[in-house]
Parts: structure tokens; C-alpha cells; sequence
């Protein structure tokens, strides 16, 4: 299934969900892993649902939530990851999803917005936006940040609660900005995919 994407049984009164977990490996960067991986959790039965990844200062980590038909014992599901993967020294770990969600808060209504913070690099600067939005009651769902140089950049999703207006953030945020020289973008996600998605392009024969 497509990340994103819910089945078509989901949700429905008496259709039993599959079980599902979050699987979060890690080892050294080398080629092949993904392949490893994606392909013991198939092998075991598993439908990955969604899946993120990436590289940092030469290690590979990698989460996806997996979906089997039957529950899987968490310990045991590590196992067989890390022995099939036993070439790349691969650090398993699974998450039963059920369990974690049988205490977790129902999700509150609201709307995702991406933010950009550029800027100078500093000590502090991720815990001063972290901060600002945690006191906002804003959700981040997904982070990315670099520093290139005295150079820093950031990137997140977050969840802004349907009470709370996104100038607000932006105030809020450039407040702390204008403190440690930091530029903070706030767009709704529509607007940003809009604006920064690929889009096809229609190329009109050269006229001679």
C-alpha cells in the first residue's frame, strides 16, 4: 500500500484492522539495505504502509510502519531482521502500534502547515523553534535540519490545533528569529506542494 493511503476496509464497523508496527533500523551507510531490509519484512509476512529514510554523518537509519495479518512478537521480529540483515550489522527495533495507540490522545482537529526557519548557525537555534511551538501546542510530524557553513536551515510538518491562526506562529516564531537572526516561512501544506511539487511541462515543437 502507498504511504498516505488507507485501506479500503479501514475504519469500517466490523472489519478487524491488521496489527501493525513501526520498525526503525540502523546501521552503517553501505548499498543494499533498503533492498535487506524491505525484503525480510516481506518474507515475513509484513506490507510496508509508509517509509522514511535517510543518511546522517555516514549512518543509515530507516522507519516504516508494516502491517501483518497476524500479531508479531516484537522481540522476535527484531530477530529476524537483524539475522537476515546480519551482513550490514543492522540495530533492529519494532513498535506495536496497538499498544502505543491504546494510550495515545485522539489526534485534535486542525490543518498541516510546512515552516522554513534560514539563518545563522548557532547552539540553540532547534531547541528556540522546538520551543516556541511547544508552547503554541503545535505538533512538528516530520524535521529536517542542516548546517552548511555558519549557514542553517530548516524544514518541518506541523500540526497547527484549528484554534490557533498561523500568524500567530509566524509571530511568535519571528520573535525568536529577530533574537538569533533567523527567517521563519510559515504556508499551508496545499500551498506548499503546489509551489514546490514537480508538475508536468508540455514542450511545444520548435518552430524553424
Amino acid at each position: 500500500m502507498l504511504p498516505g493511503k488507507r485501506s479500503e476496509t479501514e475504519g469500517m464497523p466490523g472489519v478487524a484492522e491488521k496489527p501493525q508496527y513501526i520498525v526503525t533500523v540502523t546501521a552503517a551507510d553501505r548499498v543494499g539495505i533498503i533492498q535487506n531490509v524491505t525484503g525480510s519484512l516481506r518474507e515475513s509476512g509484513g506490507n510496508i504502509l509508509e517509509l522514511s529514510q535517510t543518511v546522517m554523518r555516514g549512518f543509515f537509519t530507516i522507519i516504516l510502519a508494516v502491517e501483518f495479518d497476524q500479531p508479531r512478537e516484537t522481540t522476535a521480529l527484531e530477530k529476524e531482521i537483524a539475522e537476515k540483515g546480519k551482513r550490514f550489522q543492522l540495530e533492529a527495533n519494532v513498535l506495536d502500534v496497538s499498544a502505543a495507540a491504546s494510550a495515545a490522545k485522539p489526534e485534535p482537529e486542525g490543518e498541516r502547515y510546512i515552516l522554513t526557519v534560514l539563518g545563522k548557525d548557532q547552539p540553540g537555534n532547534i531547541h528556540g523553534i522546538s520551543g516556541c511551538l511547544a508552547n503554541l501546542g503545535v505538533n512538528i510530524l516530520d524535521l529536517h535540519a542542516r548546517v552548511d557553513g555558519d549557514r542553517f536551515s530548516l524544514i518541518m510538518e506541523a500540526f497547527l490545533p484549528a484554534d490557533l491562526q498561523p500568524a500567530t506562529v509566524r509571530t511568535e516564531l519571528e520573535r525568536f528569529g529577530k533574537t538569533v537572526g533567523l527567517e521563519v516561512y510559515v504556508q499551508h501544506e496545499n500551498i506548499f506542494r503546489a509551489t514546490s511539487e514537480p508538475h508536468q511541462v508540455r514542450v511545444s515543437p520548435v518552430r524553424v
